[in-house]
């Protein structure tokens, strides 16, 4: 085998092992003991989708992060932010705050109904 098409071998499992480690969500909920964890998929034009589920396994809960609705810097993902809602099994839907990190990452926040409160963070792995 030649050296070109190794290399082109390599480099194309090495990215298709990336793409398989993807985005890890985790978070807590004020009520919920444990970290919640989970995967995040980025949306094409800002925020994106992430999935968080408790430790136990009995909480599943379902955000979206809208497009953003502020970008303080043009040209970077750093700053953006805008809002969303997180949906869970338990019923409750919690309103949500988000702000990048980087053009890899996010975090935010929100308070259910009851008070209790969500924060999480979508990153590259």
């Amino acid at each position: 085998m030649n050296r070109f098409r190794f290399a082109a071998i390599l480099l194309f499992a090495t990215e298709l092992a990336a793409c398989a480690i993807g985005y890890q969500a985790r978070g807590s909920l004020s009520d919920v003991a444990g970290e919640l964890r989970g995967k995040g998929y980025p949306g094409t034009n800002g925020g994106g989708r992430f999935v968080l589920n408790d430790p136990a396994g009995r909480l599943t809960c379902d955000g979206i992060a809208n497009p953003p609705a502020a970008s303080p810097n043009p040209g970077s993902c750093i700053g953006e932010a805008g809002e969303g809602v997180v949906r869970c099994t338990d019923g409750r839907e919690i309103p949500v705050r988000w702000e990048a990190i980087s053009c890899r990452s996010w975090k935010g926040n929100g308070v259910d109904a009851k008070g209790n409160r969500l924060e999480f963070r979508v990153e590259r792995r």
